[in-house]
């Protein structure tokens, strides 16, 4: 399970508006405006429907129908191929920002100029959906059926690809916008796709860690160290998260969502752990924790990571009963003090290596190593 995204909304642009002269390319450019046309009204569209009756798979499938003819304007740009008239603007809603309650409905929309930041917010959106979809996928596993592990799979792969589309972006899509304002929206910020990339990495591995367990052959040890390293990747997540600030903050509702991750899957760490007492007491009181800090705080809407504790807890305490007569009639082993579980805590280790997201073949236009052979001069200043 991953975060509980809000999909940007966007509002209407004609490629054709912002450029001198198609030439050629008319019946292409007027392709690509109504590709983008498609993906505003699919998100549009989305904003009306229940959680529940939203196809995440649609929005994957328009978005890749549009991105190779962004592709193809932007390398038909650095080309010289196509020129423009007018710094081509384009306006998304920001909906990680911290004025965000639920629905991302009474966001701003932001209209900046440059082609990169619509690409930037097409793939971030891209993400979105894909974390979206290997939530469904999450929720639909029969544990023991026939189809279990390949669902597992597809779960993890979808949020493996989201992984690698946040990465791609923070490295690759913002380093080359060039116009970037001041008051940019805050998924604008390299430090958000980051840590975006790190969750959704880290919840990918907690599906594998899930179809592991479905073995029943993977040793306590093993299994806590992945839960830690898990728990790693949420602390640096968080961290990045927290180092932004400026006219855009993260939403309080992710920030929270991030912290109370860490804190999550470090309790399952020491659910797994020897010394069983002990690490039962120290998770049953984090998943406690959880839950208090969801109820501190009432006017943002409870983190599905509380829900996860709760149900977490309830067998964490079926599990200390059961230890904790057996330590008291049998075995009458001293109980580590917290300071001492500390230190036997194990580094974390991961299972899944993040997959390298590639851009799809452009629909028209000059191919990347055609401009790369070329060696333009002005590559990367069509504006």
């Amino acid at each position: 399970m991953s975060y509980t995204y809000s999909l940007p909304t966007t509002g209407a642009m004609s490629f054709v508006e912002f450029l001198k002269d198609v030439g050629s390319y008319s019946s292409e450019i007027s392709d690509a405006t109504a590709q983008r046309g498609r993906i505003r009204t699919v998100l549009k569209e989305l904003k009306k429907e229940a959680q529940e009756e939203r196809d995440y798979r649609h929005i994957v499938n328009t978005i890749e129908d549009y991105l190779p003819y962004l592709i193809s304007v932007i390398n038909c740009l650095e080309s010289g191929e196509l020129k423009l008239k007018k710094s081509i603007e384009t306006s998304w809603r920001s909906t990680l920002s911290d004025h965000i309650i639920h629905t991302g409905s009474n966001a701003p929309r932001i209209a900046c100029q440059d082609i990169y930041y619509e690409l930037l917010f097409v793939l971030m959106t891209y993400g979105y959906a894909c974390s979206m979809q290997s939530n469904d996928i999450f929720k639909t596993i029969q544990e023991g059926s026939s189809t279990a592990s390949a669902q597992y799979n597809k779960a993890a792969d979808s949020l493996n690809t989201a992984a690698s589309v946040f990465n791609y972006v923070a490295y690759e899509v913002i380093p080359k916008w060039k116009q970037a304002p001041e008051s940019r929206p805050v998924e604008t910020i390299k430090e958000l796709p980051v840590a975006l990339s790190k969750m959704a990495l880290a919840d990918a591995q907690y599906i594998a860690i899930n179809k592991a367990l479905l073995t029943g052959n993977v040793s306590k040890s093993l299994v806590a160290k992945l839960y830690i390293g898990v728990a790693g990747q949420y602390e640096m997540a968080y961290g990045l998260v927290s180092s932004i600030s400026g006219t855009q903050e993260v939403s309080t509702d992710l920030k929270k969502y991030i912290f109370d991750g860490a804190q999550f899957y470090k309790a399952m760490g020491k659910k797994k752990m020897g010394e069983a007492v002990g690490f039962l007491r120290e998770c049953k009181a984090d998943l406690r924790s959880i839950q208090h800090s969801s109820l501190s705080k009432p006017h943002l809407r409870k983190s599905a990571v509380a829900s996860r504790a709760f149900k977490e807890e309830e067998a964490v305490s079926e599990l200390l009963q059961k230890f904790t007569m057996i330590n008291d009639t049998v075995t009458y082993q001293n109980i580590p003090s917290r300071q001492d579980l500390l230190r036997i805590i194990p580094n974390g280790r991961g299972v899944l290596q993040m997959k390298r997201y590639q851009l799809p073949s452009p629909r028209f236009g000059p191919t990347q190593e055609e401009e790369h052979s070329a060696n333009y001069a002005r590559s990367g200043a069509y504006y």
